[in-house]
C-alpha cells in the first residue's frame, strides 16, 4: 500500500504540474485537457521506476526490514471486511443523498466546466481572478475534476458526490489496514480488526457537522477530506516505517490539494514530530 499510495501521489504531481503550466501561461481549462492525457502517461511511467528503484534501493540497504505481506487468511478477512464496508457505501451513494454543494472545489469545479477558463472567481468571495491569492491559485483539485467532467460527460454529482467518495473511503481503509499491521507487528492477523474500527469510527461520525466521518459522505471529493483520509494517516504509516520520501510525498500533495498556510499544513507537523521523536531514540540508544 505504501508504493501504491506513493505511486499514485507521484501521478497527481504530474497533474499538477500540467495545471500550474496552463495556469501560469494564461491557459485554459481545454489547453490542461489536452496535456492531461501526456501527464498522466507520464506520471505512471515515473511513479513506476521510481517505485521500483526505490524498494530495490532499500532491499539492499534494510533486507531484514522488508515486510511480509498478510496471510492468504488474513487477506481474504480483510477482503471480506473491505467488501462489506464498500457495499454499504455504494448503497449509500447510490441514492439521492445531499452533496455539499457550498463546498468551494464543488463550486469552482462546476464553474470551471461551464466558463473553460481557470480560476475566474474566487472560491470564498466570487470576485474575479485579480484578488485571488497565487497559494489558492496552485490548488489544483478542482480544475481536474472539471477536466475530468468535460472529457467524461459525467456530471458534477456523479463524479464528485459518487465516485469520487467511494475510491476516497475503500483506499482510506487499505491504507488503514497497512497502518494497523505497522502497528501491531507480530500480531497482524489482527490488522482486519483495526480495519473495521477505522470503518465503523467514519460511519459513527457521519451525521456529526464537521466530523471526518460527515466530511467523507458528504464532501468526500474535497482535499480537506483527502487529507483527513488518506494523507494523514499514510503520512503516520511512512514515518511509523520511516519512509520519509513517502512522508514529504504527502506534505507535498497536501499543499497542493489544500488551502494552508504557507503550504505548511498538518502532514509537516506529523512529519516533524516523528522525526524529533526518532532523533530523541536514536540519541537515547547511543547515550
Amino acid at each position: 500500500m505504501i508504493d501504491l499510495t506513493a505511486g499514485l501521489m507521484i501521478l497527481w504531481g504530474c497533474t499538477e504540474a500540467a495545471y500550474l503550466y496552463v495556469l501560469f501561461t494564461g491557459g485554459t481549462l481545454g489547453a490542461y485537457e489536452k496535456l492531461l492525457a501526456p501527464a498522466l502517461a507520464a506520471g505512471v511511467l515515473l511513479a513506476f521506476a521510481l517505485c521500483v528503484w526505490y524498494r530495490g534501493w532499500r532491499r539492499r540497504r534494510n533486507p531484514a526490514e522488508e515486510e511480509k505481506g498478510p496471510s492468504l487468511r488474513d487477506g481474504g478477512v480483510y477482503l471480506v471486511v473491505l467488501a462489506a464496508a464498500g457495499a454499504w457505501t455504494l448503497t449509500h451513494f447510490a441514492g439521492n443523498y445531499v452533496v455539499d454543494l457550498t463546498d468551494a472545489v464543488y463550486e469552482m469545479a462546476v464553474n470551471t466546466a461551464g466558463s473553460g477558463l481557470l480560476m475566474e472567481q474566487h472560491p470564498y468571495t466570487g470576485q474575479m481572478m485579480g484578488s485571488i491569492p497565487t497559494r489558492l491559485q496552485i490548488l489544483g483539485l478542482s480544475t481536474f475534476y472539471a477536466a475530468v467532467m468535460d472529457m467524461t460527460g459525467l456530471s458534477a454529482y456523479t463524479l464528485m458526490g459518487q465516485i469520487v467518495p467511494v475510491l476516497v473511503w475503500l483506499w482510506s481503509l487499505g491504507i488503514y489496514f497497512s497502518l494497523g499491521r505497522t502497528l501491531l507487528r507480530g500480531r497482524e492477523k489482527y490488522a482486519w480488526l483495526f480495519v473495521g474500527l477505522a470503518a465503523f469510527w467514519y460511519v459513527a461520525t457521519a451525521h456529526t457537522q464537521g466530523a471526518v466521518g460527515y466530511r467523507l459522505f458528504y464532501a468526500g471529493f474535497s482535499g480537506e477530506t483527502i487529507r483527513a483520509c488518506v494523507l494523514l494517516p499514510f503520512c503516520v504509516l511512512a514515518c511509523c516505517r520511516k519512509r520519509w520520501p513517502e512522508a514529504l510525498l504527502t506534505a507535498v500533495c497536501e499543499a497542493t490539494l489544500v488551502w494552508t498556510t504557507y503550504g505548511i499544513g498538518y502532514c509537516a507537523l506529523v512529519i516533524g514530530v516523528f522525526f524529533l521523536a526518532s532523533l530523541w531514540q536514536k540519541r537515547r540508544a547511543q547515550a
